[in-house]
């Protein structure tokens, strides 16, 4: 529907300001933003607004624009870059330089990695998670529990439920399925804002860069790379979910969640791997259609992040790194 769509992009237009013309920008459109929906749904709507669509974005484009000279320290060299030429501009208003500023090779630069950007939105979406576990652990059948509330309350027919279970010869109540549901909907949820923030970052670094407003270079998608105490965070997750009670509920949600930069891990091998195979476009293009149509593949896309991730399958059979992916 059109508003579930309008959710979904909610963020690009704070990204595009962001990435365009700055932080500041980005915090203007996510204070606007705040103002627009407590005119139209109330403060609480605003601020609820504001702390789950605009602050995360505000703060990733803060990161994104960070670089530094190579083997440097300090302010950023995009910082650097712009107080000198401030320096120059001033000099030659006061009558002390004439003309402009004498060309001098660029410093190679090193800009905030994508990888980084990666990991800092799912640490984001993980605050998320455990934060909506926590606040209702005191009440009766936790956050699990308040889901399967929501859903019966006009949300799901049971009598239609059970009808379809039926039609499909599944030996569950709908009471039942609603409890599996609501296991994986928290999960799910967050790995869908997970997905849907990256995405709305890169669409809006490909406008900005089309456009020619763009303060970084477009990242190579095929080359990211995760820290290794990031890359922890799974298997830890993963033994959490092995407890009893609203901790082990909690560690297998992570779990999930933290799934999701091992499957982009997967997809940015495939694109390394494949830059040596022809008809590569095709080929892509092909997956891409089997990824969204079957489903599937998703898991096994992920297992191969997670052995890229242990084994540097790239640096074993990726072909030449090109300028953009």
């Amino acid at each position: 529907t059109p508003a579930i769509i309008l959710a979904y992009i909610a963020p690009l237009p704070i990204f595009i300001a962001g990435l365009g013309w700055g932080t500041m920008m980005a915090l203007i459109a996510g204070a606007t933003g705040l103002v627009v929906m407590s005119v139209i749904a109330g403060l609480s709507s605003g601020v609820v607004y504001f702390a789950v669509v605009a602050l995360a974005p505000v703060w990733l484009v803060r990161l994104a624009l960070l670089s530094r000279a190579v083997g440097g320290r300090g302010a950023s060299a995009a910082a650097r870059a712009a107080k000198a030429r401030e320096a120059h501009h001033r000099a030659v208003a006061d009558g002390t330089r004439d003309g402009p500023p004498e060309e001098a090779p660029p410093p190679d630069v090193e800009w905030y990695p994508p990888g980084m950007l990666v990991a800092w939105t799912t640490a984001i979406a993980a605050t998320l998670l455990v934060v909506s576990i926590l606040s209702m652990a005191a009440t009766e059948g936790g956050l699990r529990g308040a889901v399967v509330q929501m859903l019966n309350t006009g949300i799901v027919d049971t009598g239609e439920l059970r009808r379809m279970l039926d039609g499909q010869g599944l030996a569950v109540s709908p009471e039942e399925f609603l409890e599996m549901v609501a296991t994986f909907l928290p999960a799910m949820a967050g790995s869908m804002w997970l997905l849907m923030t990256l995405a709305n970052m890169a669409i809006a670094q490909l406008i900005v860069d089309r456009s020619g407003n763009s303060r970084r270079p477009t990242p190579v998608f095929s080359q990211i790379t995760y820290p290794q105490a990031f890359l922890m965070a799974f298997p830890v997750s993963l033994i959490l979910g092995f407890l009893p009670g609203e901790l082990g509920f909690a560690g297998l949600s992570l779990a999930a969640l933290l799934f999701v930069p091992y499957f982009l891990l997967g997809l940015a091998t495939i694109h390394a791997i494949s830059r040596r195979w022809q008809a590569r476009t095709a080929i892509l293009i092909g997956f891409y259609l089997i990824l969204i149509v079957v489903g599937s593949p998703v898991m096994l896309v992920g297992i191969l992040g997670l052995v890229e991730a242990w084994m540097g399958l790239r640096d074993r059979y990726a072909g030449p790194a090109p300028d953009a992916d």
